[in-house]
């Protein structure tokens, strides 16, 4: 249950991308609780609708937004939809994501475009055709989901790193472009989020402990950490808030565990 009402985000026509699980399906049941229109993007419809039914049962409004946001025609023809039906739309989060894992050798073309439609290109798919709705509606306001990745490689997953931090740079390029004609951007970069991507992984007690460690704050984060600060970017409360990056990590970005571990062993007490 969200803490905080935002009295900005009710009734706002709501587009989240990837939205069927995870942070994604976190972010729109937020939304929901916020009392804004949710349309749940995701390439599988049965998903979709699970996360519709749970925001309408909670008391909320959504709506089914199938397509593949990888795909320039599908998602421009998405929003172009949105908008015929609803006459506007107030926010975009971009969440959409894959994580294959393959050391750089053996990694395939296929492989290395597909993450770039999904992660990296589909922002500009539906950025684009976003913003321009918004400048002609007087604003709006988008927030795209990146990671720390943009900023450290991760072992067998050099693609989901580079598309992460494209990503990154594109959102930035877009606060700047479209903040003089209303349209803010922001990035919020979430750490070690427990979803059912990575549930298996860290089900391994031994990896868990060694993922904790990393974390400042001692345990990953869940989607329902994610959510607020989405909803904070978007509510007129960040008003003045345009390409900034909030990290949602427990300061996993923050430092690097030490490699003399006796000398401090007084931290882990």
């Amino acid at each position: 249950m969200t803490a905080l009402r935002y009295e900005s985000l009710a009734d706002k026509v709501v587009l989240v991308t990837g939205a069927s699980r995870g942070i994604g399906r976190g972010i729109a049941l937020a939304f929901g609780e916020q009392g804004a229109l949710v349309l749940v993007n995701s390439r599988a419809e049965e998903r979709v609708t699970e996360t519709v039914e749970a925001i309408v049962a909670a008391g909320g409004s959504a709506e089914t937004a199938v397509a593949d946001v990888g795909d320039p025609s599908a998602a421009q023809a998405l929003i172009a939809e949105i908008v015929e039906h609803h006459g506007r739309l107030d926010v975009l989060v971009n969440n959409s994501a894959i994580s294959p894992v393959v050391p750089l050798l053996e990694m395939t073309q296929e492989m290395w475009e597909q993450a770039q439609r999904v992660n990296e290109w589909a922002l500009f798919h539906c950025g684009q055709p976003v913003a321009r709705q918004m400048v002609a509606q007087g604003g709006g306001s988008i927030v795209v989901i990146g990671s720390p990745g943009a900023e450290d490689a991760y072992d067998g997953q050099s693609l989901y790193c580079a598309s992460k931090a494209g990503l990154q740079m594109l959102a930035m390029s877009m606060a700047w472009e479209w903040g003089p004609l209303g349209v803010r951007t922001n990035v919020v970069q979430p750490g070690w989020i427990e979803t059912a991507l990575n549930r298996k992984y860290l089900s391994d007690p031994d990896v868990r402990e060694r993922v904790t460690n990393t974390i400042p704050l001692r345990r990953t984060g869940l989607p329902a950490d994610v959510a607020p600060a989405v909803l904070w970017l978007c509510s007129d409360d960040a008003a003045y808030v345009n390409g900034a990056t909030l990290q949602v990590d427990g300061g996993l970005l923050a430092g690097r565990p030490t490699v003399v571990s006796r000398r401090f062993e007084w931290a882990r007490r």
